[in-house]
Formats: C-alpha cells, structure tokens, sequence
C-alpha cells in the first residue's frame, strides 16, 4: 500500500533528554568556553542567547512567508559572539553550537524497536525518509552517533528548510524533493500536535506512535494508524509488511 515511510526522529526513532536552560547548563557551558578562550559570564551569555533566540524567531513569523518557520541556530550563536566582541568562523561557530548541544546531553538512545522496524522496511524495498524539527548543528551528530544516516533515503531538517511542522510546506518540500506520491506515503510521529496535524494538513495518512504511559484518543483523530502501546513494529504489521 505505502513505498514511501516518512519518520520524525526525537521521541519516535531516538530518545533524549536535554537541558538547555537550567543555570546549571550555562554555567557549565560558560565555564567550558572560557577553557577554549571565550570569556562570558554565565548571566551574561544566558540573557544575549534566550533574548537574541527569540528575536530571530519572532522575525519569520512578522514576516509571514510560512506559518511555522523554522531558525539556524548558528546565526543565533553569531549574534550571541558579536555581542560579547567575539568574531567567529562559520567553523568555529559549528563547533560552539555542537558542543552547546553535547554538554546539554542527559542521555540519549535509540528505542528498542528503532532498528528492527527501519530494517523490516528496507528488506521490504520501502523508501525510508526523514522530517525532524531540529538544528543540524545539533542534530547531524546524533544521526551519526546513532547510526541511522545508512537507514535514510533522504533527510530533511527544518533548520535548512527554514519551515517546520506542522506546516504542510515542510511535508511538500519532502514530497518534491525526492519524488513522493503522497498516496504512497505514511508519517510515522509521536505529536499528535505536530507529526499528525502536519501530515493530515498536507493530505499524507499519519500513524501515531504513542509513547506516553496513557493514551487519550480524542474526539477526531487526524491519524489512520496508531500503536496505543508506542510500538514501531506495529508500524509493519498494521501496514501489511512482513517484518
């Protein structure tokens, strides 16, 4: 029925947990500047990174070019550098923002079922992509940790699409890009909100992916599939895949 299988990533394929705004995260990530010779105070560095993060992303949304965009957070760090007297190089500024993201890091994993379910599916010749709302600076490095970059046949990420879901432009550009129909293709997510909404707005079937102790359905669900259980295999067995 489906060739084309379309995953978000975090909370569906990997499961993490981070701290990017408790004082004890900037402290740590100040003191571990100053080891690579930038000087910021931890106040300091905490108030020009959330004030200039939300500036850059009230800006798209004034703009209106789509109704969810999407930042980089690099420009983010950029600006944050500037203010401080700091000029930093493109690579210079993706080692601040992957290690902003590393000392973040609680921990970080894949879900038991990931591999054996993206296996199945390439056994079956099904085309595996991939749609996350997240910075590539943040986000390649844990594909790559992860070993799910092989699995993919195309990777999208809303930091270099500037859009994100559910905005049924983010789906678009992912059907366009690699040639999708979208009557061959499923979202596989665990946000009803975002994964499910975005997919129903851009006329792709969802499978929601419940990963919460509890399940609610509500009164109209914008999903076709779903695993109350928040079992990616059932991705296959409800899909008519032999796993």
């Amino acid at each position: 029925m489906y060739q084309n299988y379309i995953f978000d990533l975090y909370g569906t394929l990997i499961d993490i947990h981070t701290d990017e705004h408790s004082k004890n995260f900037f402290k740590k990530y100040a003191k571990w500047l100053r080891k690579q010779g930038f000087h910021f105070e931890w106040k300091l560095f905490r108030r020009l990174y959330t004030t200039i993060e939300r500036e850059y992303r009230n800006e798209p949304v004034q703009q209106g070019r789509y109704a969810w965009p999407e930042i980089r957070i690099e420009d983010v760090f950029k600006d944050v550098f500037a203010a401080n007297g700091y000029e930093i190089s493109d690579e210079q500024t993706l080692f601040l923002c992957e290690s902003f993201r590393r000392i973040s890091l609680i921990y970080l994993c894949l879900f038991p079922d990931t591999i054996a379910c993206l296996e199945g599916l390439k056994r079956n010749g099904k085309n595996v992509y991939l749609l996350s709302n997240a910075q590539r600076s943040f986000t390649w490095q844990e594909l790559e940790m992860t070993g799910l970059v092989p699995y993919f046949d195309g990777i999208l990420i809303s930091s270099d699409e500037s859009c994100m879901k559910p905005d049924p432009e983010f789906y678009q550009i992912c059907c366009e890009r690699y040639g999708l129909q979208k009557e061959q293709s499923l979202m596989i997510g665990n946000e009803i909100k975002s994964d499910m909404a975005g997919a129903e707005a851009a006329g792709i079937d969802g499978f929601y992916i419940n990963r919460y102790p509890v399940f609610r359905e509500g009164k109209e669900p914008n999903y076709k599939y779903i695993s109350k259980n928040g079992s990616l295999l059932e991705v296959l067995s409800q899909t008519g895949i032999n796993p």
